[in-house]
C-alpha cells in the first residue's frame, strides 16, 4: 500500500483562517495571563512560515519593553503565563 500525501493540500490546511484563530487565541489568552500577572507589557504575533516543506503557521507571545524584558528574565512570566 502506498500513500501519496497531497503536500499543498497540508499548506493550505494550515492557511485555513480557523486554524489561525485558534493559534492566535491561544497566543492571545497566554498575552493576557502574562501582562496581568507581570510588569511591562507583552505582545503577540503570528506568520506563516517558509514552506521548506511545512510552511507552519505561528503564533508567538514576546516581550514588548524594557520593563517586561527585565520582568520576564527575573520571574520568567512566559513560561508561568503558559502553564497557568
Amino acid at each position: 500500500m502506498r500513500i501519496d500525501w497531497n503536500v499543498k493540500g497540508f499548506y493550505e490546511l494550515r492557511r485555513d483562517p480557523g486554524v489561525i484563530a485558534e493559534l492566535e487565541s491561544h497566543a492571545e489568552r497566554i498575552c493576557a495571563r502574562a501582562n496581568a500577572m507581570g510588569k511591562g507589557t507583552y505582545a503577540t504575533g503570528s506568520r506563516q512560515g517558509m514552506m521548506r516543506p511545512q510552511g507552519r503557521w505561528r503564533a508567538s507571545v514576546v516581550t514588548a519593553d524594557a520593563k517586561a524584558i527585565a520582568d520576564n528574565a527575573k520571574n520568567h512570566t512566559l513560561i508561568r503565563a503558559m502553564s497557568s
